[in-house]
């Protein structure tokens, strides 16, 4: 039997070792792991988190083995596309990124010893070996980097998420009368929340029938040029949508800001502070109008 022959027919014997003595490869790197500094949880508060665990670990040794043996057809698509799936779940789970990748070294380890062992029993030449290294090394390699870019992205994609809807909590179009509402704006407002604020503001308006908004600025010390057009921008939008908007406690600062950049205050409604903005649509009348039924009933 020619050199080739033999490199390729211990090829398949040692992947068919690995895949059918896959769930002890796994438990031992796994015990190994928890020995270790390395290990942390995946999905702390899950009661079968070990055993889901253990059942991935299997999953990808039993992958490897199959690909060293040649039963996969396309190994390093099969195997770059586990890796960005245990990445998105690593993500979803709270799985530190490099804690992970920590516990790399221990399946190559584990697995690099079954081969040097078996390899042993079959009394395979250090050729052989050396051929078998170079293609479990690199498909070990593509998990990893697969694994990684999968877990960045989907780590970006829901820090994006949170970031807008954390953004989207801040834009409260808060309806108190039939066809009034108020916006308390609280916090530094940047050309991002600004953008969002205009986008937001009305589509809320829109879905409340709203037309009177009271927008309160007394949360707000400071605005910059950019986001003090599209505060009237917001404004002159609301007004094309028949929603009135009165803007209240507009800080020293606000007020001075539109004031050098031009703005036209003229057909927007100014009040000091929201009480007075909201006396307006009947809120002080209602209350004296209780308190006086109030005395009335008790005389």
């Amino acid at each position: 039997m020619d050199l080739q022959m033999k490199q390729k027919q211990d090829q398949i014997e040692i992947g068919t070792r690995i895949s059918e003595n896959a769930p002890q490869i796994a438990e031992k790197i796994m015990n190994n792991i928890k020995d270790s500094n390395a290990y942390v949880s995946l999905q702390q508060n899950a009661p079968l988190n070990n055993y889901e665990e253990l059942q991935q670990s299997i999953a990808f040794i039993r992958l490897l083995g199959d690909a060293v043996s040649g039963k996969v057809s396309d190994s390093k698509k099969t195997i770059y596309e586990w890796g960005e799936n245990i990445g998105m779940l690593a993500v979803h789970s709270g799985q530190p990124l490099d804690v992970t990748l920590e516990s790399t070294s221990y399946y190559r380890d584990v697995i690099w010893d079954f081969i040097k062992e078996e390899g042993s029993l079959q009394e395979m030449s250090p050729h052989s070996v050396l051929h078998i290294s170079t293609t479990i090394n690199p498909m070990i390699d593509y998990a990893v980097q697969a694994f990684s870019k999968s877990y960045v992205n989907n780590y970006r994609e829901m820090t994006k998420q949170f970031h807008l809807s954390l953004q989207e909590l801040s834009v409260p179009v808060v309806p108190l009368f039939p066809g009034v509402a108020v916006l308390p704006v609280v916090g530094d407002i940047d050309t991002n929340r600004a953008k969002l604020l205009l986008e937001a503001t009305l589509q809320q308006c829109l879905d409340h029938e709203i037309t009177s908004l009271v927008i309160d600025l007394s949360g707000v010390s400071y605005i910059d040029t950019m986001v003090a057009h599209r505060l009237f921008q917001l404004v002159s939008t609301l007004k094309l949508l028949g929603v009135k908007t009165t803007l209240t406690g507009l800080s020293p600062e606000i007020a001075q800001t539109s004031v050098s950049l031009n703005l036209d205050f003229d057909e927007i409604t100014l009040k000091g502070n929201l009480l007075q903005a909201l006396a307006d649509f009947g809120y002080g009348k209602l209350d004296k109008t209780n308190k006086k039924t109030k005395r009335t009933d008790s005389n």
